[in-house]
Formats: C-alpha cells, structure tokens, sequence
C-alpha cells in the first residue's frame, strides 16, 4: 500500500489522459473501515484532471445500515447543485455503496466506477470479513436480506467494474460483472486491494473511463 501510494506520485501529477474531464461532479466512497483521507489521492487526482471531486463526509465506514439512505440524499443534493448528472466512484465496500446508488437513482447518476467491489460475493470469506464479524456480526444481522439478494444484480446506468487478480483482500471473482455489454464493462488492473485508492494502474482505467457518458438502461 505504501508502496503503491509513494511509486504513483509521479503518475497522479503528470499524467495526462487522452480525453480530459469535463467538469461534472464524481462523489468518492471510501472501503470498509476507511475514511475521506484515503481517497483524497483519487480525489486529488480526479480535481486536476477537470472534475469536481467530491467527499462521501460520513466518518468511517463500518458498512452502517444508514449509510446507503445518507448517500442516497448526497447524490440528490449533487444532482440539484450541478444540474447534471453525477458519476460515483468506490472502493470495496464504497463501490457496492455506489453500484445500489445507481439502482435508487438511476435518473441522477451518469456512471459507476467500482474497485476491488466484492459485489458479487459479499458473504463469501475474505481476508477482512472477520474483522466486520468480530465488529458487528454476520453481514444479516445488520443489512437487510433484500438488499443482500440485490448486491449482485446489474446496475442500470454505465458500469465499470476494475478488479485486480492480486489483490490479496478479496476474491477477485467477485468484483467483477456476471456479463458485459454496453452498460457493464470488466476492467482489470494490477495492485493490492489496499492500494487502490492511489493505484497508478487503477487511476489510469478511471481516467479512461470517466469521461464516457451513455444514456440509462431502460
């Protein structure tokens, strides 16, 4: 982790993507357990290529079952700010925020950009789960089982899932959609999961992919 963030210092102030932003505004969701200062690399990095960052500013994440309703009033005070809509990117569990984000408010979110997002296997043992166990439970005592079920399901605006096969933390299998096709692509990156927030290889794919724009899935 330390490595990735000193190794892409250069990357983040230099590079230059073959399309720049164009200054819509992207809410950043930090993992589970992290917290606004993790990102702030990704935010940095995203603030200089032409985009209005912006902080998920509801202290660390310890998968709080109100959260997701939290978030859900954010992406509507972003979308009434900007009048347009907003993109959303999250790490791990900050990407399953995101993609459920898409699924209440499709009509507000122009795309999602998830990392290392065990979306499609949130009960399945990871090396961070028994951390969340000893904290809180299992994941059923706390989230409700309608959206457990839902976690896998398509999004219905623009998706980029970027998983990475070292990641070291969680399946990689399971950060990446069932499918692809127009709305839902797999992109993948080489870095630890705890390194993706300021991943060079993880930035570049959200540089790439953040300028796109495709209407929502009807």
């Amino acid at each position: 982790m330390v490595w990735e963030l000193v190794s892409s210092i250069r990357f983040r102030s230099e590079y230059v993507p073959p399309r720049t932003g164009d200054g819509h505004a992207v809410l950043v969701i930090p993992g589970l357990f992290g917290v606004d200062m993790i990102m702030l690399p990704m935010r940095n990095f995203l603030a200089r290529l032409g985009y209005i960052p912006y902080k998920w500013e509801l202290g660390v994440n310890t998968a709080a079952p109100e959260d997701l309703d939290n978030l859900t009033e954010k992406v509507e005070v972003l979308y009434k700010k900007h009048q347009e809509k907003i993109s959303i990117i999250g790490w791990s569990l900050g990407g399953i925020y995101a993609r459920e984000l898409a699924k209440r408010k499709p009509h507000m979110v122009r795309q999602v950009i998830t990392a290392g997002a065990p979306f499609r296997g949130i009960k399945n043992p990871n090396n961070i789960a028994w951390a969340l166990k000893l904290l809180k439970g299992e994941i059923e005592d706390f989230w409700d089982k309608a959206l457990i079920d839902s976690l896998p399901g398509l999004t219905p605006v623009l998706t980029t899932s970027i998983y990475s096969k070292t990641d070291g933390t969680v399946r990689w299998q399971d950060c990446m959609s069932e499918s692809e096709d127009a709305l839902h692509r797999n992109e993948e990156a080489v870095s630890s999961h705890l390194g993706m927030p300021h991943n060079s290889s993880v930035l570049e794919i959200i540089a790439e992919r953040l300028p796109d724009k495709i209407g929502a899935k009807v």
